[in-house]
């Protein structure tokens, strides 16, 4: 069922995190239920693990790749993905149960299983009052607020990285681009993350911080109330121009109806300058909820 993730006991590379914890026989403990995606380093299954008795959510990355990968995140001092999601501990933030290698030589992540669907679905495929629309995002805002508190920087936040159960609630997955909130790592560098939904600031290659995070939101709660983005240009270098010499589009254009307040919270998320942002997530969720709109 895994395939080739496995890798071989002969030309297994060495992972960084071999020191860490025993070398796991992933095939024995693990029965796997459904493949639920994949990527270029991964492949990600609804597993049952036999030895902890439960449903669980197992990311298993390519041997090669993810030893590389690992390889340059300790030369940078950066925390692998299963370090990270390991010290954010947050009702919504997916919990991350252990990380290690397997007797292969592949990596692997083990987290808990969500029942449910991207918030992008859910956006598109259940009509929502306007109250369970703050209501979503502002639970995502949590978990958001969360990753920051734990001293990080998500780097790609977007309805993709959001699931929602079926009780509602919003859970923030996937710390494959998160990077410490430190000096080292706000210096400018790669266009990192999700074009649509990348701040100015990391298409101008300038320094940063979180607040790259928070104008995602704002492209998130944007598209959200609107189904549109605030940048209207669809070819790739033309939404890097917009974001380097233009301004986003004022909700107030195509959402009118929208209340007031609603409207000024999302135009202050997606300043251009960082420090005319949100000063935090946390702050953010709470004036969402704090809306008369959200009230009902």
């Amino acid at each position: 069922m895994f395939g080739n993730l496995f890798g071989s006991k002969k030309s297994s590379p060495k992972s960084a995190l071999a020191s860490k914890s025993r070398r796991v026989n992933i095939e024995k403990r693990f029965s796997i239920i459904a493949e639920t995606g994949s990527g270029s380093m991964s492949h990600v299954y609804k597993a049952f693990d036999n030895e902890k008795g439960r449903t669980v959510c197992l990311k298993v990355q390519d041997p090669e790749k993810s030893a590389a990968a690992i390889a340059r995140a300790s030369i940078l001092g950066r925390l692998s993905e299963g370090d990270v999601g390991l010290k954010i501990v947050h009702p919504n933030v997916v919990r991350t149960f252990e990380h290690g290698d397997t007797t292969k030589g592949a990596h692997y992540i083990v987290m808990e299983f969500i029942d449910g669907v991207s918030l992008q679905y859910v956006r598109q495929s259940r009509v929502l009052t306007l109250a369970q629309k703050l209501e979503l995002l502002a639970q995502a805002a949590d978990g958001l607020a969360a990753v920051h508190a734990a001293g990080f920087i998500h780097h790609d936040i977007g309805p993709k990285n959001m699931l929602v159960d079926r009780e509602d609630r919003v859970k923030l997955i996937d710390f494959g681009l998160t990077v410490p909130n430190t000096e080292a790592f706000q210096r400018g560098g790669n266009r990192t993350g999700t074009l649509q939904y990348m701040a100015p600031e990391v298409i101008r290659r300038e320094a940063k911080n979180e607040k790259l995070d928070i104008f995602s939101f704002g492209v998130l709660m944007f598209e959200f109330f609107t189904n549109k983005f605030p940048y209207d240009a669809t070819d790739p270098m033309a939404q890097m121009r917009q974001r380097i010499n233009g301004e986003p589009m004022d909700i107030t254009q195509v959402a009118p109806k929208l209340p007031e307040d609603l409207r000024a919270i999302v135009n202050k998320t997606l300043k251009k300058n960082p420090r005319d942002r949100w000063p935090s997530m946390g702050l953010l969720a709470q004036t969402l909820r704090d809306l008369p709109a959200a009230k009902g």
